[in-house]
C-alpha cells in the first residue's frame, strides 16, 4: 500500500564491503519513493559519508552500528544509531570547519552533507547517539 510507511533496519558491523549494501538499499527505496535519479544519487552518497564516518568512531573491533531507513509518504529517513562518543557524526564541529577541528578531523564536510539533504537531525539518548539524514519527496498531486 502506497500510503504505508515502509522501514528497513540494518545492524552493521565494521566491515566496509557493508556500506555498499546499504547504499544500494537506500538508492532502491527512493527510487520506489518517487525520487529523480540525481537526488536517489545526492541521499545515497550522504548515507555512505555518514555510515562510514559513524563506523570510523566506533571504539573497538565488536562494536556495530545500526541504521534504519524509512520511508513515509513524504520523506525517506536514514538515521545511524551507535554507542560511544556522544557527538554527531556530521556535528557543528563540521559545519564550522568543514573538515573538522585539529584535535578531531573529521571526513565529512558538513555543508556539502547538508547540500544533498533536506534536513540533519542528531540526538544522544541514554549514551546512543543517532544522526537522521531527511529527504523529502515531492507531493504526487
Amino acid at each position: 500500500m502506497p500510503n504505508e510507511p515502509v522501514r528497513v533496519v540494518f545492524h552493521l558491523n565494521q566491515d566496509a564491503r557493508l556500506v555498499g549494501v546499504l547504499c544500494s538499499a537506500v538508492q532502491f527505496q527512493a527510487l520506489q519513493a518517487g525520487l529523480g535519479t540525481e537526488a536517489v544519487g545526492q541521499l545515497a552518497k550522504a548515507a555512505e559519508e555518514v555510515c562510514r564516518e559513524t563506523i570510523s568512531r566506533l571504539a573497538s573491533g565488536d562494536e556495530s552500528i545500526e541504521v534504519t531507513l524509512e520511508t513515509y509518504s513524504d520523506r525517506i529517513e536514514v538515521a545511524f544509531h551507535s554507542r560511544g562518543e556522544p557527538m554527531p557524526a556530521a556535528g557543528l564541529e563540521t559545519f564550522a570547519f568543514s573538515s573538522g577541528t585539529p584535535e578531531r578531523p573529521s571526513g565529512i564536510d558538513g555543508l556539502q552533507l547538508l547540500s544533498r539533504v533536506d534536513r540533519i537531525r542528531y540526538n544522544n539518548e541514554h549514551g546512543v547517539g543517532r544522526t537522521t539524514l531527511v529527504k523529502f519527496l515531492r507531493s504526487k498531486r
